[in-house]
């Protein structure tokens, strides 16, 4: 029995010798005694690939690669202990999940985190931790009491008792019956005394830096029983006879390592051979990478005078540093003769660069390997599972049904997936706008479709459509009903966990998954997406074996349907995507600190910034780094702590940067995608240093930033140069200078028929701006009809952007409809409540001024509960939460109530009108226009409440509008046509006046009442009164008044002098109306209805002329773009040129009514009304 150590820096030969060494003895003994070469797991493929074509082999019986896990299996076959069932992590996950759930009530620390997302994988890792380290559960009991004491140590006490809870039930849980992942080590220690395979075995050990105890172990006994163990180590000189290496020593990891097996040979009388000392480096083809080698970590260090094989690239963000890199190795492998196997790209963050990566190297047509195990949480068939059985627990919630019927997973195979996607999608449009959870979905009670014209549920009669709508939304709920019923039902049936899992497995292969799956993987290796093929396969296999798992550690117990499925999701959370390469010529992508690989010709180390590495060590584990001190200090070796970690962060930079044989390509970005600043690594300056002649380049976004001759390389793919030469021709049509090669780029695609096809598409965008045509009168006649029936918002909406209005009107889109209670709705519900309540009051014969604050309460509960059940499939009705809405509803209504009493009692005017309709055969007529096309336009609408009021001079009318927000009348909107609301109502009512109340009338004006309940905020105490006083002024009505003193204290009869609270208006001590009042002649009332009607008269004609301009206003900083529903259609852009809002200036009042009045009878249109 003997030991080796083979040590030496990086690149010096180290694996190639034992590569070496292993083929000798193959060709000269081919059936001698075993070879093993162990290695991380990660290293397992390529170390196998290395051996098996190593030349002059012609077979291998001898020699096997292991790591050390899988050599524990192979070992406990021959000796024994295989046969009991493994549990894998997924398993182990499970495991623990049940445990927390039996004993919730008796964690301490952990009881409220044990259902956060993560919680069960943390605790999964910190056991394994403890099994690596040869931690026991009665160690952890006996520190806790040693900690329960010290106030600063009691949180790690309690967490120590809620880890010796669930790690001691742990190991009773696997105990003789199952074998962890972490088990099978010790197991491998114990057993490599029996076996006979490893008697005359030679080991070599290869790509490891430092060991766990647990492995230490497995080497211990593998020294003391196999004939020959060897161990390559990254090292410079040994560390013998107790030694320990600095800790500022480059190799600190290694020389520990080298140190304690060195003790441990000792210690078991282990025969120790010389050490093998390799000081040449075999690697480097170029000598500025052996120089950066050999100078890396000293100080000071020799710089190296001529240009290296290493050049920096800085990138302006993480987009541009990856299409750098992309176009780099085509060039490579183009023109140099290099094969992508030969390259790899290494990460300290592949998180951040994964999705960027896999999307570039695929326009690209890079191959390429990740090197990660990704999560299958994402994968059809796990959030399959996972949403189905939470739509049991949660009671058929909308986004657990529709995350479960976007799997596709549902759907019947021979079916065709396109129709039954639109299906699916008009089944989510009803459940989202019905507000479809729980009992709705399982009962039999058929859905209905119905349209409401408004809370007055006047239900409109069905179409055919809709009904074959109806029919199809129906059957679209029994597929998914179906077998998620009979899901449910199996499990409320289940006895134990077995039976559990028999209904998941049932409900899998009733809906044919296996199949599916089966097709998705076939159609994926069609396209050449080997990964996700593979992908598809070893979710399924996932599945299953969790299953399995789940049966052989909770089979026969007896589980709840909300403990079954936390616990089996547990194990689905856990589940990883383990691939291996699908190609052999392909990039490498892996992370710098775990990779494993061999023979790299060219490297990229990319995102190289500070944070990065070194990196900041950040503990979001169970333990804290205090904690770890503290275990530490009491006698529990644990893994590393970030400050330990923080002393390796130079060896994992060396081994990275001395990864490469022949050339080497460092980067960073300047930015993130967001704009955030990123700082370089502070290794970058060492390099600087250590080379001053690097090149040094930068990666833009888009190379029209560079000089002409470095855009050249950006014409490296034609998938990517047809954007980049999109880009530059949009250059040269705004009449910037772009580089000839460019025009030669063109041609390339322009002459070869294929591509020209794709050019075209593509090119085409150069001659598209953002405007949209007018429409010809074809067209807008059959959009709009020989008749239009407009409201007053239609048309405020076009004038607020035309293609707004030709989006909503002309194509009818809209937003789809959700069960949510909105503004919208909420005036909806204030207009009617008050008109209910007007109505009551006319009935019971009160009036307005006899209204006192408990009647108010009394009319305003009825009102809201007579129309809650109206509005919005009883909204109002559904939740708790909606029926605190509904009361503070209540409250705001009946507080209106009570003001507009208050009003009465100061007020000559009397409601007369209350949501007075009008337009074709309603209350009163519409406003008709006749268009310069023929075309008939009328306006329809309802007027919230008309008032009118008498003296010596005749009638008056005036129009009062309901707002749940606060608004006031501008004459600047008046002029644009945004605000025709008002002035339109009064124009209504003043030219029916005869019809409304027998005789003419004059215009009083349009007040705003704004609906609302307000806080009065005063730094004295008020007595009620007061308060009361202070709320009143706070309804105070806005809006356009007749400029008659009589008529305005007609409005507000208690107003002698002063200012009105409760109109805009003041009178001086002469009788004069104040100058601040809010008022208007005869004549300018009548200026304005003659302008309303020749704004509607012109936007009528341009309507049918087909104008649909992207031309939103702009005024005091308001667009209409904030709010609106279209933006992604219209794709509105100011930075675009052809893109700019139509800016409305800021005019005062006596400006924009003079504009009015003269634009009034610049030609008198004889509209008939």
């Amino acid at each position: 029995m003997s030991f080796r150590f083979v040590i030496g820096r990086s690149g010096t030969g180290k694996t190639t010798m034992f590569l070496e060494e292993i083929k000798e003895k193959l060709v000269n003994e081919p059936t001698g005694h075993p070879i093993l070469y162990i290695v991380p797991e990660q290293m397992t493929f390529l170390s196998e690939y290395e051996l098996i074509h190593t030349s002059g082999i012609p077979g291998m019986i001898r020699a096997q690669v292991y790591s050390l896990t899988r050599l524990a299996w192979r070992i406990l076959q021959e000796t024994g202990g295989a046969g009991r069932n493994r549990i894998t992590s997924t398993g182990m996950n499970m495991l623990i999940r049940k445990i927390i759930e039996e004993h919730k009530e008796e964690l301490k620390l952990f009881k409220k985190a044990s259902d956060k997302t993560g919680f069960i994988q943390q605790i999964e890792t910190v056991l394994t931790e403890f099994q690596h380290y040869c931690i026991k559960p009665e160690e952890l009991a006996e520190k806790k009491a040693d900690l329960a004491f010290g106030a600063s140590t009691r949180v790690l006490a309690d967490k120590l008792h809620d880890l010796e809870l669930l790690y001691s039930k742990f190991i009773q849980g696997l105990e003789g019956k199952h074998v962890g992942t972490n088990d099978y080590l010790d197991l491998l220690a114990e057993s490599i005394k029996d076996s006979s395979y490893l008697k005359e075995a030679e080991i070599y050990i290869d790509g490891f830096h430092s060991f766990t105890p647990q492995e230490y172990r497995v080497i211990e006994e593998l020294m003391k029983h196999c004939k020959r163990v060897s161990i390559a180590l990254v090292l410079d000189r040994p560390f013998k006879y107790g030694t320990m290496p600095d800790d500022l020593y480059l190799f600190r990891t290694t020389g520990e390592t080298y140190s304690r097996l060195f003790e441990l040979t000792r210690s078991n009388h282990v025969e120790i051979e010389d050490d093998v000392f390799l000081y040449h480096t075999s690697r480097f083809e170029e000598e500025s990478l052996e120089h950066l080698q050999s100078q890396f970590e000293k100080r000071p260090f020799q710089t190296y005078s001529k240009p290296p094989a290493i050049e920096l690239k800085i990138a302006s963000n993480r987009r541009a540093e990856i299409e750098g890199m992309a176009r780099e190795i085509r060039r490579l492998v183009m023109e140099e003769g290099y094969r992508y196997k030969d390259i790899a790209i290494l990460l300290r963050n592949e998180h951040e660069y994964q999705e960027m990566l896999e999307t570039v190297f695929y326009d690209y047509d890079i191959p390429f390997f990740l090197d990660q195990k990704r999560t299958m949480l994402n994968h059809p068939l796990i959030e399959f599972i996972r949403s189905a059985l939470e739509v049991i627990s949660n009671q058929w919630r909308y986004e657990s049904v529709f995350r479960m019927v976007k799997t596709d997973l549902l759907f019947p195979l021979n079916e065709n997936l396109s129709t039954l996607r639109e299906k699916m999608d008009r089944l989510e449009n009803y459940c989202l706008a019905n507000g479809i959870k729980g009992e709705l979905w399982t009962n039999s009670q058929k859905w209905i479709y119905k349209r409401y014209a408004g809370l007055e549920m006047e239900g409109l009669p069905q179409t055919e459509g809709e009904r074959e709508l109806e029919e199809e939304l129906n059957l679209s709920r029994q597929l998914v009903v179906a077998p998620i019923q009979t899901l449910a039902k199996r499990l409320k049936k289940a006895k134990n966990g077995r039976e559990l899992c028999e209904a998941v497995y049932l409900l899998l292969e009733e809906l044919d998954i296996p199949r599916k799956l089966e097709e998705w993987s076939l159609e994926a290796e069609k396209l050449g997406r080997l990964n996700t093929a593979r992908e598809h396969d070893q979710a399924w296999d996932m599945v299953m074996g969790l299953l399995d798992e789940f049966v052989e550690i909770l089979g026969d117990e007896s589980l709840s349907i909300t403990k079954f499925t936390a616990i089996l999701d547990a194990g689905l959370e856990a589940a990883k995507f383990s691939l291996i390469p699908p190609a052999i010529d392909q990039v490498s992508i892996a992370n710098l600190e775990l990779s494993r690989l061999a023979n790299i010709k060219v490297a990229f180390i990319a995102g190289l910034n500070d944070g990065v590495l070194p990196t900041g060590f950040e503990n979001d584990g169970v333990f804290s780094e205090e904690d770890r001190t503290s275990l530490q200090e009491t006698g529990i070796k644990l893994a590393p702590s970030g400050k330990e970690l923080a002393l390796d962060e130079d060896f994992v930079a060396y081994r990275a940067l001395t990864i490469s044989s022949q050339k080497l390509y460092i980067s960073y970005p300047l930015a993130t995608e967001e704009g955030k600043a990123l700082l370089p690594s502070p290794y970058l300056k060492r390099i600087q240093g250590l080379f001053p002649e690097m090149n040094t380049s930068y990666a833009v976004n888009e190379p029209v930033e560079l000089d002409f001759e470095e855009q050249l390389a950006y014409v490296s793919h034609p998938t990517t140069a047809i954007s980049y030469l999109s880009r530059q021709l949009q250059m040269k049509k705004r009449n910037y200078p772009i580089a000839d090669f460019w025009w030669d780029v063109f041609n390339f695609f322009i002459e070869h028929p294929e591509r020209k096809i794709k050019a075209q598409r593509i090119l085409s965008s150069l001659f598209s701006s953002n405007k949209a045509k007018e429409l010809t009168d074809e067209t807008s006649q059959e959009l709009y009809g020989k008749e239009i029936l407009a409201s007053v918002s239609r048309m405020e909406l076009f004038h607020a952007c035309p293609f707004s209005h030709f989006s909503a009107h002309g194509l009818r889109l809209h937003e789809r409809d959700v069960f949510r209670l909105e503004a919208p709705h909420i005036g909806d519900l204030f207009h009617a409540a008050l008109k209910w309540i007007a109505n009551e009051m006319k009935q019971q014969q009160i009036e307005w001024r006899h209204l006192n604050h408990s009647e108010s309460i009394k009319l305003a509960k009825k009102a809201v509960n007579q129309l809650a059940p109206k509005l919005l499939n009883q909204i109002l009705l559904s939740t708790n939460r909606y029926f605190y809405i509904k009361r503070k509803l209540e409250k705001i209504i009946a507080r209106a109530t009570f003001i507009l009493g208050q009003h009465a009692k100061s007020s000559g005017f009397d409601p007369i009108g209350i949501e007075l309709a009008f337009g074709p055969f309603k209350d009163l007529p519409p406003l008709t226009f006749t268009l310069k096309n023929g075309t008939k336009m009328q306006l329809q609408g309802r007027i919230d409440r008309v008032d009118k009021a008498e003296d010596e001079n005749g009638f008056y009318l005036r129009v009062i509008d309901y707002k749940s927000s606060a608004r006031a009348l501008d004459l600047n909107e008046v002029l644009y046509g945004l605000s025709l609301q008002m002035l339109t109502y009064l124009d209504i009512v003043i030219t029916h006046a005869t019809q409304l109340i027998g005789t003419e009338a004059t215009p009083a004006g349009v007040l705003y009442f704004h609906v609302h309940n307000p806080m009065v905020e005063s730094e004295q105490n008020l007595s009620e009164d007061q308060v009361e006083k202070e709320i009143l002024k706070q309804f105070k009505m806005k809006g356009l008044l007749l400029g008659q003193a009589d008529v305005v204290q007609l409005m507000d009869t208690s107003l002698t002098s002063g200012t009105s609270d409760l109109i805009p208006a003041g009178l001086k001590k002469d009788g004069h109306l104040t100058s601040r009042s809010s008022a208007a002649s005869r004549e300018d009332f009548a200026a304005l209805q003659q302008y309303v009607r020749r704004v509607y008269k012109e936007s009528g004609d341009r309507i049918m002329r087909g104008q649909v301009d992207i031309s939103p206003y702009k005024f005091n900083d308001q667009t209409p773009c904030q709010f609106c529903a279209f933006k992604p259609v219209c794709q509105f852009d100011p930075s675009q040129e052809e893109n700019d809002f139509r800016l409305i200036p800021k005019r005062s009042v006596n400006n924009a009514l003079a504009m009015i009045k003269e634009a009034a009878y610049e030609n008198d249109h004889s509209d008939k009304a």
